[in-house]
């Protein structure tokens, strides 16, 4: 099945909590440059405004990044994250190589948010770039 085919099947449904992998094309380290990982950190909160989607939980690390997500935008999560991605590049004012498609995990009811959560926010101190989330500055959660 090609990319195309499986965005196009892929189902969306308003309310609906994804947990969602970005990545940057060939996994540069573009994120490990402050100002664009901010670019990123502005993006999020530009689809808050505009009503595509709650962001629960999200970290950016330097090639890619991780959101707990509920979505509002009836166009569906692709269109969503087709728009994160423009304005991610708009708000750095440049484009970010972002590698095609996205990977999501659609949680259920029994999935503990808490947990995700920390599961997001730690993926600084498991890849060895920080001791301690502390150190890190480019995450955020509302269930912690």
């Amino acid at each position: 099945m090609s990319y195309k085919e499986a965005v196009r099947h892929r189902q969306s449904v308003i309310g609906q909590e994804y947990l969602i992998t970005i990545c940057l094309q060939d996994r540069q380290p573009l994120f490990q440059h402050f100002d664009l990982a901010r670019a990123v950190v502005h993006a999020f909160r530009k689809m808050e405004a505009q009503a595509q989607a709650s962001v629960l939980a999200w970290v950016v690390m330097p090639d890619h990044l991780h959101a707990l997500i509920s979505l509002s935008n009836p166009k569906g999560l692709g269109n969503t994250v087709a728009h994160f991605k423009i304005d991610a590049s708009r708000c750095a004012s440049r484009r970010i190589p972002w590698q095609k498609g996205f990977h999501e995990r659609t949680l259920r009811k029994a999935d503990d948010r808490k947990d995700i959560a920390r599961y997001i926010i730690l993926n600084p101190v498991r890849a060895g770039l920080v001791a301690s989330v502390r150190e890190y500055p480019h995450w955020d959660s509302v269930y912690l």
